[in-house]
Order: structure tokens, then sequence, then C-alpha cells
């Protein structure tokens, strides 16, 4: 298995976020074609038919700071279908939930095909799930996949530096925590100050793990390559 480095570091990290996201998004993406779908075939294909309401109850679910939410309300309810007596559920409104009671009738329309899929006045929630999973897939998934392409980016940056750069040597100014951790460690950021072929100053730093920083200490003189057309640019090659 690839060890994780602070070099491929950010395609672990985005990797790991776009894994995540991108069945979210493509759940939600088929649950909501699926619920438009069968909504226009109710529409134009459903029957109608008068069920019964069996139980209606009420649904409380708590958060994650352990206080309750809004609550939901649920009734199921049977209903004669082609093949015989179908039964099903649905969430509805608080205005519907209590308007009927058990064993009163309620009218309820689904498709001849596919009786499991129906719908009864009143009923809400069809299109949350969908949502839901579509926004945690999109938000996951995209932001995996903006790091890895600046993860790609960077790959391709560090590269052309090591083939095309210019060489010069560096100063070690500074050697700090770096805004990473790998496995619970914390790496460090060696920085380096060096001038380019017009004298100018620039700055950069190498992300490294801490026994790789420890051999480091202001003042130390290391070799790195920089971008000519972008002097600014830099990446670490090593010692002088």
């Amino acid at each position: 298995m690839l060890a994780i480095t602070p070099k491929n570091f950010w395609f672990w990290f985005g990797g790991i976020w776009f894994a995540v996201g991108t069945p979210f998004l493509v759940i939600g993406l088929y649950l909501g074609v699926q619920h438009i779908t069968v909504t226009k075939r109710l529409d134009a294909e459903g029957r109608t038919a008068e069920g019964m309401i069996l139980t209606k109850t009420r649904k409380t679910s708590s958060s994650v700071s352990g206080r309750s939410s809004s609550p939901a309300y649920e009734v199921t309810f049977r209903f004669p279908a082609p093949n015989g007596m179908a039964q099903g559920k649905a969430d509805v409104s608080v205005e519907t939930w209590d308007r009927p009671i058990e064993r009163e009738p309620v009218r309820v329309t689904y498709l001849p095909d596919a009786p499991q899929h129906y719908r009864i006045e009143g009923q809400s929630g069809g299109a949350i799930l969908p949502l839901i999973f579509t926004v945690l897939g999109g938000i996951f998934g995209g932001l995996g996949g903006f790091i890895l392409l600046r993860a790609r980016n960077l790959m391709q940056i560090r590269r052309h530096l090591q083939r095309d750069g210019v060489t010069t040597t560096a100063t070690v100014s500074d050697v700090r925590p770096a805004g990473m951790q790998i496995n619970g460690v914390q790496q460090l950021a060696v920085h380096y100050e060096y001038r380019d072929e017009r004298g100018r100053s620039h700055t950069g730093k190498e992300t490294v793990q801490p026994e790789e920083a420890s051999r480091w200490k202001t003042g130390d003189r290391i070799t790195i390559r920089y971008d000519r057309r972008k002097s600014g640019r830099s990446i670490w090659v090593g010692t002088t």
C-alpha cells in the first residue's frame, strides 16, 4: 500500500473526500430522477383507489446534541390494487395527520403496473431524501475534486521545476509546524529564502516529516530550483 507522505498527502485527502462524496451524489441524482419520473407517471397514468388508514405515528428524532428535532408525521394504510390488497406508508403534513382517524378512508393514487409507487393526499417529503444525498454528495465530491485538481496541478509544477527549473542555493529561515498531520503526527515546514537571477528576494517552503525537519536549522544552506518565468515558484531539491 502506498504510504502517505507530505508530497502525496493532498492526493489522499482529496481522494477520500471525492470517494465519499461521489456515491452520495450518484444516489441522490438517481433518487431524484426516480422521484420525478414516478411523480410524472402518477399524474399521467395513476389510478385512484379508496384506501383505509391503519395507523398514525408521530416520530421525533434526536440531534447530535441530544435535543429533539422537528417531529415527523407518518400514516400507514392499505388499498385495493390489481393483484390484491397493498399496504403503504407516507410522511404527511401535520394538518393532514390531524384530519383523518384510524380506520377511516383515504384517497390513494398508484401505478397499476407498480402499486409500490403511490401517493396520498397531503403526502410530503418525497424529494427531501434525494435533495439531502445530492447536496452532501455535491459538497463532499466537489471539495474532493477541487483538492485533487489542485494537487495534480502542484505535482505538474514540481515536475516542470525538476526538469527545467533554475538551480540555486537558498538559506533556511525557519522550521515550524505545517498545516498538516499524517497519522496524528504533526508535519513541519522548512521555510527558506533565495534570490533569482535578477537579484530579487523570494521565499519558499517544503513540508517534511519531523525526523527530516530535525536535520535543519536557521542559516543552513540548501539547493532549490525556481521557475525562470515565475521566480517566486520553487521546489526543494536537496543539500548544497
